[in-house]
Parts: structure tokens; C-alpha cells; sequence
């Protein structure tokens, strides 16, 4: 395990990698220190309980999750009182939310949230890319790709949760950068 993918990660592919990453962010304790070491030992500690496997503990980007626990993100998170991570839900919806012409018709909506967490204002929904961006433009048309997922999702919570979501942010792992959507 290291800072970026040597030993045993050649066959995994950008979307096994992400998936690697994504366990990690599903399991790792957020008051981990901010470190690369840290991270290893944690994902070491993942892999010993079969929540990864060797070949995905190698894939792991340490000082990509180490920079994501010393964000202001991670921050916030870790002083919520209450978080959800990888959250599953699955609801019925009017399907016109997503196209007028299915008015009356009704959708099987169905995900799985990264992460979500409770302020005094209401609900933070975060959803962790580990698209490859590395400019500020980049960051942004990634961003945009991902507005009606996040919207989706939120709207699942609130229904599901019976909670206002007040904020709704990506994290692009790659890049170390949090986007507000609104």
C-alpha cells in the first residue's frame, strides 16, 4: 500500500480502482490523521477484514484520501452529529421530475448516497469522484455532469429521511476539491 499505485495494480482497471477507493471512503474512519502512512495503515487494517482485497489496498491512493481528511469537508463531517455513508434507498417517484411527458407515470428510483450528514440547517449530501481533473475547468464540467445525480439524491433523502437537504457538494478525490451545487 502507498501513495499511488505500485506493486499489484495492473490489472485493476479506472473503474475497479474507483471502486477501491470508494470502500475505503465507505469504511475509513474520517478522524484518521491526515497522513499517507495513516491512511495505509488503515486500508491495511480494511484489507485484513476482507473489506478489500489485496489487488484493491495496493490500488489506493493514500495521499488522495489523506488529503480529503484534512480538508474543510472532512472537517465539517467529522463534528456532524449524525452521518450516513453509502446510504441505499429506493423510492417511487413521479416520473415527470425527470420527463414531463411521463406525467402520471410513476419511477423506481434507486442509489446509494457516498455520504450524508446533519447540521442545525438540515442535510449535507456529498457525493466522492475520483474522476480525473486536475485544472479548475476540468473540476467544473465534471461537476455539471454530476448536478442531476446529486439532485436525485437529495431529493431520495428528503423523502426518505423526512429532512430539508440545505447543501449538496462533490468531492473530487484526484483534485482535493470541494463543489457546491446548488
Amino acid at each position: 500500500i502507498g501513495a499511488g499505485g505500485a506493486g499489484m495494480t495492473a490489472a485493476l482497471t479506472a473503474a475497479e480502482k474507483g471502486t477501491a477507493v470508494h470502500a475505503v471512503m465507505q469504511y475509513i474512519d474520517f478522524r484518521t490523521p491526515a497522513t499517507p502512512s495513516a491512511v495505509a495503515a488503515e486500508v491495511e487494517k480494511l484489507a485484513q477484514r476482507r473489506l478489500l482485497t489485496a489487488q484493491q489496498a495496493a490500488a489506493v491512493d493514500c495521499t488522495m484520501v489523506a488529503r480529503f481528511l484534512a480538508s474543510p469537508l472532512a472537517e465539517r463531517i467529522r463534528g456532524a452529529d449524525k452521518v450516513w455513508r453509502e446510504y441505499r434507498f429506493s423510492l417511487l417517484t413521479d416520473a415527470a421530475l425527470y420527463d414531463p411527458q411521463a406525467a402520471g407515470e410513476e419511477l423506481l428510483l434507486q442509489g446509494v448516497v457516498d455520504c450524508a450528514f446533519e447540521t442545525p440547517d438540515g442535510l449535507v449530501v456529498v457525493d466522492f469522484k475520483t474522476d480525473f481533473v486536475q485544472t479548475e475547468e476540468d473540476v467544473a464540467q465534471h461537476a455539471e455532469l454530476y448536478r442531476g445525480q446529486l439532485a436525485a439524491y437529495s431529493l431520495a433523502l428528503e423523502r426518505v429521511l423526512e429532512k430539508a437537504v440545505t447543501r449538496k457538494a462533490l468531492y473530487f478525490l484526484q483534485a482535493g476539491k470541494t463543489v457546491e451545487i446548488s
